[in-house]
């Protein structure tokens, strides 16, 4: 079986994005499944013209124009990953189509904003699709209101992956941030939830790490902690996981997930997660966090709080969601389903 897979990012991942596709790639190449890649950064990018300022549109504006592009390896099928930040293929193809949804348009941004216009391509291309494989079941919703038939969608959850990490100390007063450095991802309110417990708790300490257009505003609250917040920028997979590790708590405040890889990272390692109770987060999070009303930042801080006086109970959260996150988001059972749709896929077609 041959399949090109089509996304903005890819190694090394910027995003959650890149994160899924890499887990994909692999998880299907054990399974002696032959995948090529087309993307708008990376190892394996394509050139495209810069025309509306937006590269994943650019490439997107490419890839319908040129959908030569697409066949160059002779796929038997195609798989797009799409959402906001993703890529939009809504011009009919000569291979199947398959999309995984991160979320969507409607989601990730309100009536008002003039992103939301792509919201009918969105639709239009998962439309097209044969399989539509949004990543949590409020995506799946998302896809649906679009107008996706309930036959053609399937929710496969992202798989989650992290090294093993020994000889690290729990430290319990460490609040971690990890994420794009952008305002859906919550991480100034992160910032803010970090100054206000350093002021009030000597054990406390705030790391942050990411990096996006927020990265100067992000600095210079740093600057101003007198050492009592880190920022790391971008840091590869092991030494992530001993952040992770390292960690009381991770901060999610998101204004929106597709499922919440973060947050799921966090909860594998053993880590208990303080989020808002927004689409996705509310899929990532259910025994191994606490998740409070969408922008609530004193609300996240009293959680935040609350669970680092009682570290018995952090610990026993931190334990149920390593087990619930092992048992539902495994690599080798995403490569199994994958493997089958894609072969259900290409019977029907």
């Amino acid at each position: 079986m041959r399949v090109t897979f089509v996304s903005f990012d890819d190694d090394p991942p910027q995003g959650g994005q890149g994160v899924v596709l890499h887990g994909m790639r692999l998880a299907l190449k054990r399974r002696q499944v032959h995948v090529h890649t087309v993307s708008g950064r990376g190892a394996n990018r394509v050139t495209y013209a810069r025309v509306t300022g937006r590269p994943p549109l650019d490439l997107s504006l490419q890839l319908n124009r040129n959908r030569s592009i697409l066949y160059r390896d002779e796929p038997d099928l195609i798989h797009a990953f799409g959402g906001p930040g993703g890529v939009l293929v809504w011009r009919p193809l000569l291979v199947p189509l398959v999309y995984t949804a991160h979320h969507t348009y409607r989601q990730a941004f309100r009536r008002t904003s003039p992103r939301r216009v792509l919201s009918p391509l969105e639709a239009r291309a998962y439309r097209r699709a044969a399989k539509v494989l949004p990543v949590s079941k409020s995506t799946a919703d998302a896809v649906m209101a679009l107008g996706v038939p309930a036959s053609r969608i399937e929710v496969v959850p992202n798989g989650i992956e992290m090294a093993e990490v020994d000889g690290v100390q729990r430290e319990l007063g460490r609040l971690l941030f990890v994420g794009r450095l952008e305002a859906e991802k919550g991480v100034l309110d992160a910032l803010s939830v970090m100054e206000s417990i350093n002021r009030e708790r000597s054990d406390a300490r705030g790391v942050v790490v990411g990096t996006g257009r927020l990265r100067a505003t992000v600095t210079e609250r740093v600057a101003q902690s007198s050492g009592r917040i880190e920022y790391l920028g971008n840091i590869d997979s092991d030494q992530l996981a001993r952040e992770y590790a390292r960690a009381a708590l991770v901060l999610v405040p998101s204004r929106y997930e597709g499922l919440g890889m973060v947050a799921l990272e966090a909860q594998i390692l053993g880590t208990p997660v303080a989020g808002y109770d927004v689409d996705g987060l509310r899929d990532a999070v259910t025994e191994g966090g606490v998740l409070v009303s969408p922008g609530d930042a004193a609300g996240l801080r009293a959680a935040t709080v609350a669970l680092l006086d009682d570290p018995s109970r952090s610990a026993e959260m931190g334990a149920r969601g390593r087990d619930r996150v092992r048992r539902e988001h495994s690599w080798v059972q995403v490569g199994e389903r994958l493997e089958a749709i894609y072969s259900e896929v290409l019977r029907a077609a």
